[in-house]
């Protein structure tokens, strides 16, 4: 018994100096981005595989915690952060939706890329997996009230290639990036916004 003992520990003690591993290098990839700027493309798919919706678009991010998210094909909506709330606005529905940021911390990805990358261990349990041309981090979120049950974030060398939300009912979400630009000066007044005059507005 003893000896079981001692090697169950001695595994999850090697697990834990893993995951802590995986955590100061993506923390350290992270930091390196100042800022982001990107085109995406975003295929959500059931657990069987099948595609439910394709949208592309353009991102921005910029530390601490401003981001933009703008779906252009096949609608148009708009994801703002700047830094105190997120705003979601949906040009066709008319609709502006706005919560605190705090509320977002775990259902945003595009807050990890934003935000303070020191505390994204404290959210969430960190691996590693390598391949011949990419390093892939597994994110699992340590709440388990979160909407999404893993994060796959990948990166090419130092830049930011791809990520992968799954959620408990195994539906997944594909998320690419091309035309990645790092570090460039993004002004600050592209994360403000103030909703139209006709448009519903949606506290919560």
């Amino acid at each position: 018994m003893r000896i079981l003992t001692f090697i169950t520990l001695a595994t999850l003690s090697g697990l834990t100096m893993a995951d802590e591993a995986a955590s100061k290098k993506l923390n350290a990839l992270l930091e390196k981005t100042a800022s982001m700027s990107a085109h995406f493309e975003q295929n959500t798919l059931d657990p069987k595989g099948k595609s439910l919706q394709k949208i592309e678009g353009i991102m921005q991010v910029k530390r601490p915690n401003l981001f933009r998210w703008d779906t252009t094909k096949p609608f148009q909506q708009h994801i703002i952060a700047n830094g105190d709330v997120v705003w979601v606005y949906d040009p066709e529905l008319q609709q502006a939706t706005k919560q605190k940021l705090d509320k977002q911390v775990a259902n945003t990805p595009a807050l990890l890329l934003s935000g303070d990358s020191k505390k994204i261990a404290t959210s969430f349990n960190i691996s590693e997996e390598k391949s011949a041309n990419a390093t892939t981090f597994v994110l699992k979120p340590k709440d388990k009230e979160t909407v999404f049950e893993s994060l796959r974030v990948t990166f090419n060398g130092s830049t930011l290639n791809s990520m992968q939300l799954k959620d408990s009912l195994g539906q997944k979400t594909d998320i690419f990036f091309s035309k990645v630009q790092v570090n460039g000066k993004i002004a600050s007044s592209l994360f403000q916004f103030t909703p139209p005059k006709d448009v519903d507005v949606i506290d919560e």
